[in-house]
């Protein structure tokens, strides 16, 4: 029988959607103040997957990929769902244009995203064998914001989002970091190396993903082979062979389906024709033509033919990193990285915040025994309460004062003058 995560009845330490544990996964600690106490999930309504979600969800995947993927000889790697649950949880705090373009990004209102978003992560699987884990986050820097309390509810209710009060110095960006170690069971251990000045909140989505295969793969299964590279050399890999029932073709590319335990989740592949370009047939890529795939792969349809599919999977293991501000705004959403033009006072209405970084970072490993895949999508935002002011040049090019100081005390250990060089 599947388990499904049922997110109006999990507390904040929920294991299954919120959080994760792993097989010799340990923890790391997170000192900041963590104010989510005072902002628990007020949602408990029943709400549905709708089929124009679907649709809208599949638009915004497949033209998020599109902008991403470059013709640089790379392996390519996105999470959608951790991309848009980032971007929700920043479009609680946006309002006029701001808000108008997030909105027209996904194809719905606000209110009407919050509850799509949470009927869909609600309804998906978890299980022993099979494991999803998702996870949000909103960290500010202490005395710089005057947050709005409906703001944090809101990514409270439908997001189960903690809230954390922090100094933003070098213990928070250990806090942050293992925050996304926690979430992600140890895949990912890092997303930031420092905190730049203005830099006063973050808005961080982990989704980590741990799964076994349905059917084993068995010895004879497992054979040698010869992959061939985009750039005309090749490479020798490791080829899985199974024997799979849902398949995919259309003018252009063939594919299939292979089964994680518990029946929840699939690995998808589409293998473009002999010729056809993979930077071509990316592009080619949209949601009416994604739904055409699967209703042409459905194996109750009177109109499915029955064909016997001999698969091979090479194994691979890769991380990727990638700046979503240019992707964002090839697709509309502009304003909210404007100093000028960003609006942003449902968050905080006095001051002018506007969002300076939206990255994500992903890692995935898919081998004989299954997947484990991770990715952790965050925007930084950043503060202008007060007037830029002008540049400050110091040139040392006459007599000065130096000292050598204990940075706890900052008391001189050396101290000295230059007047002649």
């Amino acid at each position: 029988m599947k388990k499904f995560i049922k997110n109006a009845v999990l507390p904040l330490s929920a294991l299954l959607l919120f959080g994760a544990s792993g097989c010799g996964f340990k923890e790391k600690t997170v000192t900041a103040e963590e104010l989510s106490k005072d902002y628990v999930r007020s949602v408990t309504e029943n709400v549905t997957v709708t089929d124009d979600f679907k649709t809208k969800f599949t638009d915004f995947s497949l033209s998020l990929f599109r902008e991403t993927v470059t013709e640089n000889n790379a392996n390519e790697l996105l999470s959608p769902l951790s991309a848009a649950l980032c971007l929700a949880l920043i479009n609680n705090g946006a309002n006029g244009n701001t808000r108008t373009q997030l909105e027209s990004l996904f194809g719905m209102k606000t209110d009407e995203l919050n509850r799509a978003l949470y009927a869909y992560t609600s309804s998906l699987y978890s299980g022993e064998d099979c494991k999803l884990s998702l996870a949000n986050s909103i960290w500010m820097k202490d005395h710089a914001l005057n947050v709005n309390p409906a703001f944090l509810q809101a990514n409270a209710d439908w997001y189960n989002a903690q809230a954390y009060s922090a100094p933003f110095d070098s213990t928070t960006i250990e806090d942050i970091n293992n925050w996304c170690y926690n979430k992600t069971t140890g895949k990912i251990d890092k997303i930031i190396n420092e905190i730049p000045p203005m830099t006063v909140m973050y808005l961080i989505n982990a989704v980590d993903f741990d799964a076994k295969w349905h059917t084993k793969y068995e010895r004879e299964d497992i054979e040698k082979g010869t992959f061939h590279n985009y750039d005309g050399g090749t490479s020798e890999v490791t080829l899985l062979h199974s024997e799979e029932a849902r398949y995919f073709i259309d003018d252009n590319s063939v594919g299939f389906t292979k089964s994680y335990k518990g029946l929840g989740y699939h690995f998808m592949a589409l293998l473009p024709d002999e010729g056809v370009d993979i930077y071509e047939y990316i592009d080619s890529l949209n949601g009416e033509k994604w739904a055409n795939l699967w209703a042409k792969a459905d194996i109750n349809s009177p109109d499915y033919e029955y064909r016997e599919v001999h698969a091979r999977i090479p194994e691979f293991k890769y991380d990727a990193e990638l700046s979503l501000v240019k992707t964002l705004q090839a697709m509309g959403v502009t304003d909210m990285f404007s100093q000028e033009n960003a609006d942003f006072s449902g968050i905080d209405s006095t001051q002018q915040l506007y969002c300076d970084t939206v990255k994500q970072k992903a890692i995935i490993e898919l081998d004989r025994n299954g997947t484990k895949a991770a990715a952790i999508t965050w925007g930084a935002m950043k503060g202008m309460s007060a007037a830029p002011t002008e540049p400050l040049y110091i040139t040392l090019d006459r007599p000065f004062v130096y000292a050598i100081i204990d940075d706890d005390n900052h008391l001189p250990i050396f101290l000295g003058a230059v007047t002649n060089l």
